[in-house]
């Protein structure tokens, strides 16, 4: 969709002219559901947030009356797609040139709102005031931006895995992502806007600002403007990322000829920020003066929140504000510093969606009465952009279009997540096996695994709706939206977080909700189950038969029938066609004669003859006769023990072709 120009008159009374196409379908979606606004104007960017319903399809197992004989042809397992309604936020950052144009299209589109008032936060809420009230005749209720940015704050650090990083610049990941803690506070807040706010957060509802500084991004623009003649923040950076500092500033060498070591101070330590520029008679280049100012501005702050965190006894120090926005060069001087000046005891910690937590927070206000916050929520990774990076080297066409619009999508969960009670230790578990952000060959198989599979995904996510409309054009759309992913994680794999197998399986099936594909192997699973279930009582039968030492080792091979063999095969799906209870028995033959790999058969028996355990935990895939046929009699003879069996099972389709989830179990004794 081609939106009107905007014209606006600038600071010099030019007219600027401002055309803009929005793909109707990527940004300012589910705008004819949207029922609550939030905006935060800054000095150069706009962030508009607001709350929609989205109606989609979803794979639900129809329950039967087992009360009734059933025959042979009656089916067992059934899988019927219903209509759901589920709640979603919306947040798009684009700049503040684009704002009139953009409330237009807001205002053309919105269908049904009951709202009439709009939060808004941020500098520039005053200054547009009118011309928002005027384009959407809603009522400006404007909040403090402080407690709208901590609100943001803690609502991302409760609801986004993987939101905080440390910034390590030349290495193989440029970003390493943080587990949250379960308890995200006490923690220290560094917000570095035109000066620098410092302020300790201890609760969802108390913070204290106990410090500043007037010496901030502002400070950095100003001086970087009158030093070099450029007005634009973001080329000043550019300039700085050029520039040798050591050219302008004097260094610890540049006075002792070489370290001091009684101080213990390395010669490269700067020892004047500026301080050649006194006596040496020549020019300096514009780009060498922006880095000796970076590192003078950065290094002031740096040791500004060391002496704060130490003071307060705080180890979390988050830093956020326009002057960081994601920029390699600005994270890196802020790192470093934090490093230099706690000997690495503290982390500088930064944010996938700083960006946006006053709009969110101003959001948050505004939806008190729904009580956000007594859900979870969900990143959506196919309504959201990711995290990009800012070095135009890195990747240009992904630059150009960060440049312009960035867009974050949130879906409330079902059920509010909590951490698993039974870890001894939430917040260093990571339940994936290894991380493609860092593991570059490993991130490029997987890759290629996903999009390899890509073209059989979406000939089962058509043959799943045969009957429903358009189902080619939206499995089409699927995998053109799915694709892009798929090269952007290619190019850029901190995107979402830790790049994993899990976040990779997450993306796709974001992608297939996105096109009311609920289960694309819905009609497999359900042959295959069926199929499976009609066999239970054999399978059961048969291991009754046996005696209770070779039963054990039965079920045992069944649980590893079930993980090791590619159930999604073509070869083994013809072979069930006719006899499901061949293709398991197969499977179980053709397993390694002991010892395994990992064999502790043994202490396992031993341990059976004794009393039963307490509780027994699986992590399961939610179909399959992996589970129907291996867990389900591992599980029952475990019942019979007087064993308490929970388990957890991923709630989307079971992986094909070449992903298999395992089954995993944990007992407690």
């Amino acid at each position: 969709t081609k939106m009107a120009a905007c014209s606006r008159i600038g600071r010099g009374g030019h007219s600027m002219d401002k055309s803009i196409t929005l793909p109707a379908d990527e940004i300012f979606r589910n705008l004819e559901n949207a029922k609550r606004f939030a905006i935060d104007i800054g000095g150069s960017l706009t962030k508009l947030a607001y709350y929609s319903t989205v109606q989609h399809k979803v794979a639900k197992v129809r329950s039967f009356d087992h009360s009734v004989k059933e025959t042979e042809d009656d089916p067992l397992y059934e899988i019927s797609v219903q209509e759901e309604i589920t709640a979603r936020l919306h947040f798009i950052k684009f700049e503040n040139a684009y704002i009139e144009t953009c409330l237009d299209f807001v205002k053309d589109h919105l269908v049904n709102t009951d709202t009439k008032v709009i939060k808004a936060t941020g500098g520039g809420a005053y200054k547009f005031k009118d011309l928002i009230e005027k384009k959407l005749k809603l009522k400006v209720d404007k909040e403090d931006e402080m407690s709208c940015l901590i609100k943001g704050c803690n609502f991302v650090l409760k609801n986004i895995p993987h939101e905080a990083f440390v910034y390590v610049r030349h290495a193989d990941s440029e970003f390493r992502f943080q587990n949250t803690h379960p308890d995200i506070f006490p923690y220290l807040l560094i917000n570095i806007g035109s000066g620098v706010s410092i302020v300790k957060v201890e609760s969802e509802d108390q913070f204290e600002r106990i410090g500043g500084s007037s010496i901030g991004g502002g400070t950095f623009w100003g001086l970087g403007a009158l030093l070099t003649k450029t007005k634009r923040f973001d080329e000043l950076l550019q300039l700085a990322s050029r520039g040798q500092h050591a050219s302008v500033d004097m260094l610890v060498k540049d006075i002792y000829g070489g370290a001091y070591g009684t101080l213990g101070l390395t010669g490269d330590l700067i020892a004047s920020s500026f301080g050649k520029s006194a006596t040496a008679d020549k020019e300096f280049s514009k780009e060498d003066m922006a880095k000796s100012l970076l590192h003078m501005i950065s290094n002031d702050i740096g040791q500004l929140a060391c002496l704060y965190a130490k003071l307060h006894n705080l180890t979390r120090v988050y830093f956020g504000g326009f002057f960081i926005r994601g920029h390699p060069v600005t994270m890196h001087t802020i790192t470093y510093s934090i490093n230099f000046f706690t000997k690495g005891e503290v982390q500088a910690l930064f944010l996938r969606h700083e960006g946006y937590l006053g709009a969110i927070g101003a959001f948050l206000k505004g939806a008190e009465e729904d009580n956000p916050n007594q859900y979870s929520w969900g990143e959506n990774y196919a309504g959201s952009s990711g995290l990009m990076s800012v070095s135009p080297e890195l990747n240009p066409m992904q630059r150009a279009r960060s440049g312009t619009f960035d867009m974050l999508e949130m879906d409330r969960l079902e059920r509010q997540l909590v951490n698993l009670p039974l870890l001894q230790d939430p917040s260093s578990y990571i339940p994936d096996t290894m991380d493609l952000t860092e593991d570059a060959v490993a991130r490029e198989y997987w890759l290629f695994c996903f999009e390899e599979a890509l073209e059989g995904v979406v000939k089962r996510a058509i043959a799943s709706q045969p009957d429903l409309p358009q189902t080619r054009e939206r499995a089409e759309k699927f995998s053109q939206k799915y694709r892009h992913k798929l090269q952007t994680l290619r190019h850029q794999p901190f995107a979402y977080g830790s790049l994993t197998v899990r976040s990779l399986l997450d993306t796709r099936e974001h992608c297939l909700n996105e096109f009311n594909f609920p289960d694309p192997y819905s009609k497999i699973k359900q042959r295959e189950n069926d199929m499976a279930l009609k066999y239970f009582q054999k399978a059961v039968k048969s291991l009754e038969s046996l005696s209770w030492e070779q039963r054990q080792f039965a079920l045992v091979k069944g649980l590893l029938a079930g993980n090791v063999f590619d159930w999604g095969a073509k070869a083994i799906s013809d072979v069930l066609e006719t006899n499901a209870g061949f293709g398991f028995e197969e499977a179980k033959r053709k397993l390694q004669e002991r010892p395994w790999l990992v064999d502790s058969y043994n202490q396992w028996l031993e341990r059976l003859k004794g009393p039963p355990h307490k509780c027994a935990l699986f992590f399961v895939d939610n179909s399959g006769i992996d589970i129907i046929l291996g867990v389900f009699p591992f599980v029952r003879e475990l019942l019979c023990r007087g064993t308490e069996v929970s388990s957890f099972y991923e709630h989307s389709f079971v992986l094909r072709s070449h992903l298999h989830c395992k089954c995993a179990l944990s007992l407690t004794s």
